[in-house]
């Protein structure tokens, strides 16, 4: 039921927003580790993943998609998502979808910057988990970027810190979960 709902307001969402200030725009991306906030979501395997997105005047809608493995099972993943931009803020409604192994979630997220520092909160109604970001992004050269990311999560005590070194669009990710456990993960993505 919370599929067809969530399916329902993606289609929904690209219906209102009108064609004149539309515009669709896609990624395709591989990598040797797929990590979400510091934990490996492939058993520290490669993943690919893809997605598309559609912005109109002042809203946007998407979809993204990778393979996944946990406990040895193989899977995939499935984000719907859909937000708008409110007094500087980023809004918005994300659903994770994993088909083969359950465990679907939600979240709702707002976003912002300041001082060149990002700022991100995502809440979990179900599990009433929040999970606060902090991020700052330099140029190190013209070609050569950097950013730094501290991550924590209310109800799991996990705290990752993650370098995101960049060169047009492929990515060497160095992640530190919890001070233990330094892993690695290239990244190359093209858009389109």
């Amino acid at each position: 039921m919370k599929n067809i709902t969530l399916l329902t307001l993606f289609v929904g969402a690209c219906a209102f927003i009108t064609s004149a200030y539309a515009e669709v725009s896609g990624n395709i991306g591989v990598t040797s580790n797929y990590f979400w906030r510091g934990q490996t979501q492939t058993e520290d395997g490669s993943a690919v993943s893809g997605g598309l997105d559609y912005a109109g005047e002042g809203y946007y809608a998407g979809v993204w998609a990778s393979n996944t493995s946990f406990g040895g099972v193989a899977g995939e993943e499935f984000d719907f998502y859909i937000g708008t931009e409110i007094n500087g803020f980023d809004v918005g409604y994300i659903s994770y979808m994993y088909p083969t192994g359950g465990g679907d979630f939600e979240e709702f997220y707002a976003g912002t910057s300041f001082s060149g520092v990002d700022i991100f909160v995502a809440y979990n109604p179900d599990s009433e988990e929040t999970f606060t970001s902090l991020s700052y992004g330099i140029d190190v050269t013209e070609t050569l970027g950097a950013t730094f990311t501290y991550g924590t999560a209310s109800d799991s005590d996990l705290d990752f810190l993650q370098l995101d070194l960049s060169y047009d669009d492929l990515t060497v990710s160095i992640v530190d979960l919890e001070g233990l456990d330094y892993k690695v993960a290239a990244s190359y993505g093209w858009s389109f």
